[in-house]
């Protein structure tokens, strides 16, 4: 385990069930590292929706990112956590729906969020995520497409046994196509690409790379699909 990564995990010690998933995600979770490629040195406010108990902001703080963070999610627990350990570090977190987080200018990370919503209010978040970017922000989003791979049936069950558990509050797995993500964010006049984001994991999960026209080129970077 690197230092930066041990850095980041120790903040959830306290909580030892917390602490040691802290740790596992950070280690194998393929989106963290994608973050901090893409986003770890902007200087743009930080939206991260879906933010659960603050592990993506404390392990970008742990890599030397210092941009103002907002954290959304709907566990109220999990936002007390999250304001405990980093409340002091420029970043806040705040219990609301996904599709009514305050107002935001600067960039935008999502992980696993969509599905849980239904294809109206998709639309609704998707269209408010690409209204949140600055004209040189980026939007990360991660998402399981629909589609007919093994990787699809696992990720359904993982979803199942995760709320099974009590792990996630929100309830549904409306996964989208990659059509009714690409078409929301063409709309707004978005350059948009979705790419796999395996990583040593066995999901079906894409990340999804959303900027407005003149802004930041995001180049695709080494990292195992």
């Amino acid at each position: 385990m690197s230092a930066r990564l041990a850095l980041a995990a120790e903040r959830y010690r306290p909580w030892r069930a917390l602490y040691h998933y802290s740790k596992s995600k950070m280690r194998i979770d393929p989106a963290y590292a994608e973050t901090v490629r893409v986003l770890g040195h902007s200087p743009r406010p930080l939206l991260d929706i879906g933010c659960g108990a603050g592990q993506l902001a404390a392990y970008l703080r742990a890599h030397g990112h210092i941009a103002p963070i907002l954290g959304v999610d709907i566990d109220e627990r999990k936002i007390g956590i999250a304001n405990q350990v980093l409340a002091s570090e420029n970043a806040r977190f705040l219990v609301s729906d996904a599709t009514s987080f305050p107002e935001h200018h600067g960039d935008v990370v999502m992980l696993d969020v969509l599905h849980y919503l239904d294809d109206a209010r998709q639309i609704r978040l998707l269209h408010r995520v690409a209204d949140s970017l600055a004209p040189e922000g980026v939007a990360l989003i991660r998402l399981t497409l629909r589609n007919d791979s093994w990787r699809f049936q696992v990720t359904q069950w993982e979803e199942r046994l995760i709320h099974l558990i009590g792990w996630i509050a929100a309830k549904g797995w409306n996964y989208p196509t990659r059509e009714k993500i690409e078409g929301p964010l063409l709309e707004k006049n978005c350059r948009v690409t979705l790419r796999p984001l395996w990583g040593r994991t066995p999901f079906n999960s894409y990340l999804c790379t959303v900027t407005r026209p003149g802004g930041l080129e995001v180049l695709e970077g080494e990292y195992d699909r």
